[in-house]
Formats: structure tokens, sequence, C-alpha cells
């Protein structure tokens, strides 16, 4: 048996309005010999008869008239679904999923968040700390922040941010007699997990005390006195009892990439937070 759908609907709503095969042929832009197959297509699915002729004009039938009201009622959701996703397009209102290592959301987005929420009372940010690169493409996020320009997902939209610099820190100046804090291996291909095994190689007599799975946990060791580590100067500088040790000038620096999906980029809610993310990180 053949599924009735909201198209076939269409035809019965267009005709119970207008009362003649020719109006409702006129408002859907078809012609009359569509109208009546559409009809009788319909009576034929629900095995009644929608309408009857009276003095040359069609009235509904009682089936007709529950045909009608149900038929109304799906119109409403379909235009309230059509309204939601075009003032999608328009109005910065709804949730928006944000994914970063915790070391950025912790230190710089949740500190600038307050302030972005007051000025846009209707969105929601969700957070999703994670060292992992949580995948847009499979909307696990709406926009991630990654210190590296994705290559496996071609289909993305990718902008650079910001550059961020690094140095060695710590909360003693006494540099060679600290140990590293670092990172396990399965950070090893990091850039800065790279120079800081370089650093301890061309000093036998420096080890590492603490090996750690995220930048944010880097950051606390160093702060509890555990050791030295390679950290943002971004974040590190603000912190006052952190020494820099490896001097003035950054040792290394890696890029912010913004990432979004191109099918999500058009979107008012997702633009407003790309763009408040952006004047954040810069």
């Amino acid at each position: 048996m053949q599924e009735l759908d909201w198209d076939d609907l269409r035809y019965v709503l267009s005709l119970a309005r207008t009362r003649r095969i020719s109006g409702a042929a006129k408002k859907l832009g078809v012609n009359t010999t569509t109208v009546a197959r559409r009809i009788a297509r319909v009576e034929e699915l629900l095995r009644a008869r929608l309408f009857e002729h009276n003095a040359g004009i069609l009235t509904p039938t009682n089936c007709g008239q529950i045909v009608i009201s149900r038929a109304e009622r799906i119109e409403l959701d379909v235009d309230a679904v059509k309204e939601s996703v075009t003032n999608a397009d328009r109005v910065e209102a709804g949730k928006v999923r944000v994914t970063a290592m915790p070391l950025l959301l912790n230190h710089i987005l949740i500190p600038a968040l307050p302030a972005f929420l007051r000025s846009h009372g209707r969105l929601q940010i969700e957070l999703a700390a994670d060292p992992r690169n949580l995948s847009v493409t499979n909307r696990e996020a709406d926009i991630a922040l990654r210190m590296a320009r994705p290559d496996s997902e071609c289909r993305l939209v990718a902008r650079r941010v910001a550059m961020f610099d690094y140095a060695v820190y710590a909360t003693s100046n006494m540099n060679h007699a600290l140990p590293w804090i670092t990172y396990d291996a399965t950070w090893s291909h990091l850039p800065h997990t790279r120079w800081m095994a370089k650093a301890m190689a061309s000093d036998p007599e420096s080890e590492a005390s603490v090996r750690v799975n995220d930048s944010d946990l880097a950051l606390h060791a160093v702060r509890a006195g555990l050791g030295r580590s390679l950290l943002p100067c971004r974040i590190a500088d603000k912190i006052p009892e952190l020494y820099r040790l490896s001097g003035a000038r950054p040792v290394l620096s890696r890029e912010m990439w913004l990432i979004v999906h191109p099918d999500l980029k058009h979107l008012a809610r997702v633009r407003a937070v790309m763009s408040w993310i952006e004047q954040v990180m810069t």
C-alpha cells in the first residue's frame, strides 16, 4: 500500500480553502488535472470521500474535516521547522559546542565568557575540554580550537587565529637544578614535547620527574613546584609565582587554528562565537 505524505495533504488543504479545483490549482501552481488526480489519490489511500459537490462548490465531508484538521496541525509543524531553520541563519540564539584543550578553555576562553554571554543572552555555550582532537566532521563539536591545521578533514573551514609563543617556566629560578615535567609517549609527536626531549638529551644530568597527558596538568605541576616545563607565554606570564627560565625570547611558536564545519559556518550563532573566539585569541 502506498504511503500518504505531506505533499498529498497540501492538495487537500488548498482545495478546502479555495473550494474549487481551479482555485487550488492556481494556488499550488499546477493544472486542474493534477489537483483532481492528487485528491483522488488521497481518497483512494484513505478509502474515504473527502469532498462533495454542492452548487459548484466542493465542501468537505465529515472524513474530509478530520483530514483537514490533522493536516493543518502538520502544516503548523512544517512552518515551525522552516522558521526555525531560517531564523538560525539570522538570530544569535541556541547552543554552540566548542572543543579545545583544557588549558585554553580554563585560562583563556572561560575568563572571557561571562562578558560575552551578557551581550548574547540567547546563546548557550557547551565547552568540551579534551586534549584529543574531537571531530567537527562527525559533529562531536561545532567549533574546534587546535594547535595545528587539520590535514585529514579536508572539508573543514580552518583559519589561523593566533600564534602561541612558548618558554620554559618554573616556580624557582634555579634552572639546571630542576627536573622536567614533560608528556607521556602518546604526545611525543607534539612540537613542545619534542623540544623538551631535545633539551633533556643535550643535558645528561637532566631528568623528567613527572609525565602528564595534558598541558593544563603540566601547568599545575609547575605551579606545585614539581619542576620546569614548556608553557604558553600568554598564560604563564600572567601567573605571578612563575619564572621564565629560558630568557625573554620564546623558544618555540605554535599556530592556533579555529575549525568549523562548512555546513555550520553561516549560522548566526556559530558566527557570533567564532568572532568572539577570534577577538579573545588575538
